[in-house]
């Protein structure tokens, strides 16, 4: 009986107090949602706070009359009387706040604004003036990711290009190769470590650093002109309103080292300076030079990733001076096992892929990367500002390649014990670094005149010291392996290192003109830029010697002469070096820019027009020439890039969008050297007649911004690419039969697709996606193997058209999340999808490597904390996801060849996998 009673007391107090109350908070003037503010009942004490689709819900309130509050930063607080007449009452309050910040005229200065939001980031695509994508600090700190690579990968459009047994390093713009774009930090462009080209490796950027990253995908005439595929722009950390203290900590671990050690040397040991450079030219290196410590091998068991970020910053001298400090270092033990095949093409006319050698590789690398920069800027008064950025991104991989090289075509009968290999080790220490410091100035010299200038210097540094390289034999003979000797070419010692030294200034001038409902902007500005590239490569042939065997001089056995490489002795068979190769160059690279700039605004039109002269002085010198008929040259053009974006407004939720730009892209620094690489297959040379490619790109878009939060845009793009730099087979020299591969401009390319965004939260759940399907057409110059009338082989050369390198027709991502802003716990499941795409660009027609289509899987999840202090927890890679690379047809020759068979449809060429990572972590914010 007393169990009845209690159960239905209980049955009637639930009932008393079902009532529900809903309701949106909105902005009075804007109508967006408030998301975050607070929605509470005094004297129930109860509240909740304002979800991510502006909405709100308060259950189980009981009968009668009570007093419903909102409170949000930035706003006037207000309140709303409402009366519960029934416990089963469904009530519904939508109320809106009025802000009681002040406006501020467009041209004056403003000394902060948030950018790391999620409303922020939406309200900056919707307000832009051209085409862009834009991700908040909020979003990346919450997602899987640890660096602007891996951020970036999850936006509509872009993929990442992976060399082997490293993560992402660069971003493909609509499947275009990285050659096409370029990167900014804080709108300034930044200098690449890269010893060839321009492009700025990605995954030296940690992603705590960043405020924002802005892809620019249609660029105005007041940015730099060789974005044929857009732009990257990092937004770094700004100073705070407030004192502004984070931290956080976390430690990790790669499931690729569950089974097996890291393998490691002392990169400590390593000269940085070859011989050549610590002496003189005419010095002739002795065994002595090259120190032996960096040579032996050490397993580490259960190694651990390490991950430190802090920042400090606030505001001095009333608000006047602002300082920020950030700084993050991260600590990474990586795995990667890859199996990759050699080919040749058939001899029978059908240019069938047949394969030659077999190499199983695993890399293990420790990777630091610590990056640090600071910001200090000081408001005189309303008019006149002055900043100053400091940034310096350091990056470090001492990676291990252990290989095991099998040959296929000649001696390769396992069943019969009977294999010729060979073991390699590669020691490798890689250091690139990124200096920037910025100093600008923003000054409102007239009411409607306004100018801001930059003067900036940047050093990009990238050295490789004393990459070691041995080999010895593995071969196996009557199923006994033969005696493991070094061979007679047994190691390889180099030094390489470049420098891009570039020093800029910028100047803007800004005149509006206001009338009623129009609005006429005026921009004018120019660019002067002086950048110096040097290269440099040494390398040096180490022969084995055995003292304790006048016999057998240069060859040393396993087990018996040595065991570890150190105890190995050598004699140094090119004592002076070599040095003649295409990588030791110098360069110039100087570009006077200048730029007019309109824009009109109506109300519900939006118009910019302009147009950009960029004038470009490029050069280079061979340090070494070997009797080159070009070995310095100067280049002198000019480009004149007219772009014009339109954007009018359905509504105040609604954007469509037209744009037209012209845009470039240069020459890599070492393409125009007239070097050539003479090889067993083939030769490669660079090319001094090479030219900017020049393309006329069209976009349009359609935006829809439902609130803060949400949005869906539609888009197409085409772009036409004159005179493209690709990769082809010519004569080497005119009336010359020897062919080289070399870098050329073929005639025209077509690139066009189609993009789509989508964003939807309801309440604390939500949902990001996007697709990007893109298409396009070059035709370049292949080999091609025939049979001629009298059965003799004979090789030819034929065009074919194809993809463009790197492009994957199919694009896609999507995430779900969760948002609990009452609980504090934030979790995010992330999927990507990247479709076939050509991999590598073969010399034979018909016989390129294609990527297989993969998707990727990561998680994240924080719980937060009413202190500031949360902790986290993210996953990378949980699918294993393996790169897959094959060729599309097959040659019965490869059926009994390992990993293939007489029902393969496709010839297999590289298989890689790395396992998942894992992160945990705390986080604390004041």
């Amino acid at each position: 009986m007393k169990h009845l009673l209690l159960v239905g007391l209980l049955l009637s107090l639930t009932n008393m107090y079902s009532a529900t109350i809903r309701g949106k908070i909105t902005d009075t003037e804007t109508g967006e949602e408030l998301v975050g503010a607070w929605v509470f009942i005094k004297q129930l004490n109860t509240g909740v706070s304002v979800g991510l689709d502006g909405t709100f819900i308060l259950k189980n309130i009981p009968i009668g009359t009570h007093l419903l509050e909102v409170s949000f930063i930035s706003y006037n607080s207000t309140s709303k009387q409402f009366s519960i007449e029934s416990s089963d009452e469904q009530i519904i309050i939508n109320m809106q706040l009025i802000s009681f910040g002040s406006k501020i005229d467009e041209v004056e200065i403003v000394t902060t604004k948030d950018l790391s939001s999620e409303s922020s980031a939406r309200n900056s695509e919707k307000e832009a003036a051209n085409v862009m994508n834009v991700v908040s600090a909020k979003a990346i700190e919450i997602s899987p990711d640890l660096n602007v690579a891996n951020v970036l990968q999850r936006m509509s459009g872009i993929t990442l290009d992976k060399g082997s047994g490293s993560g992402g390093q660069y971003a493909l713009l609509r499947g275009m190769d990285k050659r096409y774009n370029y990167t900014l930090i804080n709108g300034i462009k930044v200098p690449s470590t890269n010893n060839k080209h321009r492009y700025v490796p990605l995954d030296i950027f940690p992603s705590d650093l960043v405020d924002r990253i802005e892809v620019t995908k249609a660029i105005t005439a007041d940015m730099e002109g060789d974005a044929i595929a857009g732009t990257v722009n990092l937004v770094m950390k700004n100073a705070p309103d407030k004192l502004l203290i984070m931290a956080n900590l976390s430690i990790g671990y790669s499931q690729f080292f569950a089974g097996e050690s890291q393998q490691c040397f002392d990169e400590k040991a390593i000269n940085h300076l070859s011989p050549y450079e610590a002496n003189s030219p005419k010095y002739e290196a002795q065994p002595d030079d090259f120190t032996k410590k960096n040579l032996d091998i050490y397993p580490v068991k259960t190694p651990i990733n390490y991950l430190a970020g802090l920042t400090l910053g606030n505001r001095f001298l009333n608000k006047k001076l602002g300082v920020i400090f950030s700084g993050n270092y991260q600590n990474t033990e990586r795995g990667t096992s890859s199996l990759l095949f050699d080919e040749d093409l058939s001899r029978d006319g059908k240019n069938l892929p047949v394969l030659t050698d077999m190499e199983e590789r695993k890399f293990y690398e420790s990777i630091n990367n610590c990056g640090t920069h600071a910001k200090i800027d000081y408001q005189f008064n309303s008019r006149h500002q002055i900043k100053l950025y400091l940034a310096n991104m350091h990056f470090s991989n001492t990676q291990i390649r252990s290989a095991d090289k099998t040959n296929l075509s000649s001696s390769y009968a396992p069943e019969q014990g009977l294999q010729t290999r060979q073991h390699e080790d590669r020691l490798r220490y890689n250091i690139q670094n990124i200096f920037n410091t910025t100093l600008q100035g923003d000054h409102l010299l007239l009411r409607n005149l306004s100018l801001n200038w930059s003067a900036v210097y940047s050093l990009a540094k990238n050295q490789s010291p004393d990459e070691a390289t041995i080999s010895y034999d593995t071969s196996i003979e009557d199923y006994q392996q033969v005696p493991g000797y070094i061979d007679f070419d047994g190691s390889t010692r180099i030094w390489r290192h470049n420098t891009d030294d570039d020093k800029a200034a910028y100047l803007n001038l800004k005149y509006g003109i206001k009338k009623q409902n129009v609005k006429l902007e005026f921009t004018a500005g120019g660019l002067a830029r002086f950048k110096t590239r040097t290269s440099f490569y040494n390398s040096y042939t180490l022969i084995p010697n055995n003292p304790n065997n006048s016999d057998s001089v240069f060859y040393v056995k396993k087990g018996t002469d040595w065991n570890t490489y150190s105890d190995i002795f050598w004699t140094v068979r090119n004592p002076r070096g070599s040095v003649g190769t295409s990588e030791n160059f110098d360069a110039l690279e100087n570009v006077f820019a200048y730029y007019g700039m309109v824009k009109l605004n109506l109300k519900n039109f939006q118009m910019v027009g302009g147009l950009r002269i960029e004038n470009t002085l490029q050069g280079y010198s061979m340090l070494f020439p070997a009797g080159e008929k070009r070995p310095s040259e100067t280049y002198l053009y000019t480009d004149v890039l007219p772009s014009l974006h339109l954007k009018y407004l359905l509504g105040s939720k609604q954007n469509l969008r037209a744009s037209y730009y012209k845009a470039t892209n240069k020459p890599g620094f070492q393409e125009i050297v007239p070097f050539i690489v003479v090889g067993d297959d083939y030769s490669s040379a660079g090319n001094p007649d090479l030219v900017q490619a020049v393309a006329n790109n069209i976009d349009l878009r359609w935006e829809y911004f439902a609130n803060r939060t949400d949005q869906v845009m539609v888009g197409c793009f085409y772009k036409n690419i004159k005179n493209p730099i690709e990769y082809a087979f010519v004569d080497y020299l005119a009336n010359s039969h020897e062919q080289v591969y070399s870098p050329i401009n073929s005639d025209v390319a077509i690139n066009y697709g189609l993009e789509i965004d989508f964003t939807k939260f309801k309440r604390q759940w939500g949902i990001k996606a996007n697709y990007t399907w893109t298409n396009s057409q070059i035709t370049t110059t292949k080999l091609s193997r025939i049979k001629t009338s009298k059965n003799q082989d004979s090789t030819i050369y034929v065009s074919q058209t194809r993809p463009l390198y790197g492009q994957s027709s199919n694009v896609g991502n999507i995430s779900l999340l969760y948002m609990g802003e009452k609980n504090g716990i934030s979790a995010q499941l992330a999927f990507s999808y990247t479709g076939d795409r050509l991999y590598t660009i073969s010399r034979y027609i018909d016989n390129d490597f294609w990527q297989k289509g993969f998707w990727q899987m990561d998680f994240s999840c924080e719980k937060r904390f009413r202190n500031g202090l949360s902790v986290f927890a993210k996953a990378q890679n949980l699918l294993n996801t393996k790169v897959t690379v094959y060729i599309k047809k097959t040659s019965a020759a490869n059926d009994d060849k390992p990993y293939h068979s007489s029902s393969d449809e496709n010839t297999l060429m590289r298989s890689e996998y790395s396992m998942p990572m894992y992160q945990l972590g705390a986080r604390y914010k004041f």
